[in-house]
């Protein structure tokens, strides 16, 4: 998880040091769970939160030209979005 998160948020000191807090933060607040569902459970959580960090995650940057540049990566699943209703004006 953390180095999935050092690659969604590369250049982005504030996205990667929140990050890395709040990693920490949920693996004390769960070190001495014993259950093992609920441990299972925890590392679900886990591997999905890294498939949506390395999948799903992009960065964009406001531009001069008041658009965002968006940083894809070659992980990044692009989907087809779906059309927006016609509406009268």
């Amino acid at each position: 998880m953390l180095r999935a998160r050092l690659k969604a948020f590369e250049g982005d000191t504030f996205a990667i040091q929140a990050s890395r807090l709040k990693i920490r933060e949920e693996f004390i607040k769960n070190k001495d769970e014993v259950d093992t569902g609920k441990i299972s459970e925890l590392i679900s959580v886990a591997e999905g939160t890294v498939k949506l960090l390395r999948h799903s995650v992009v960065q964009g940057v406001l531009s001069e030209e008041n658009r965002f540049k968006v940083k894809i990566r070659k992980e990044t699943i692009l989907e087809k979005n779906a059309p927006l209703p016609k509406t009268k004006r």
